[in-house]
């Protein structure tokens, strides 16, 4: 149980983050008006994956699947900010 409460926490808030920022990057538009109600939106997301990772069977599953979930939202982050034209 506190496996899975540990890995909700270190790698649900990278996750949150690098949702939160490939949502800001996607945007079309001009960012300035979406920061603020995107960070608001932040808190309720972390949230959300730490309750989430309640329901994985282990905590090892808990951990392998939000560090490959991590990987694949930096992943995507990284491609956004490659090949959409910045802020």
């Amino acid at each position: 149980m506190i496996a899975r409460c540990f890995a909700g926490i270190l790698l649900g808030l990278p996750l949150s983050i690098a949702l939160i920022a490939c949502a800001i990057w996607a945007w079309p538009g001009s960012s300035e008006s979406v920061v603020m109600p995107f960070l608001i939106l932040f808190f309720p997301l972390w949230i959300g994956v730490m309750a989430a990772s309640f329901l994985f069977r282990s905590g090892a599953r808990a951990w392998a699947w939000l560090a490959v979930a991590d990987v694949g939202a930096f992943a995507l982050l990284w491609a956004l900010k490659h090949t959409m034209p910045g802020l």
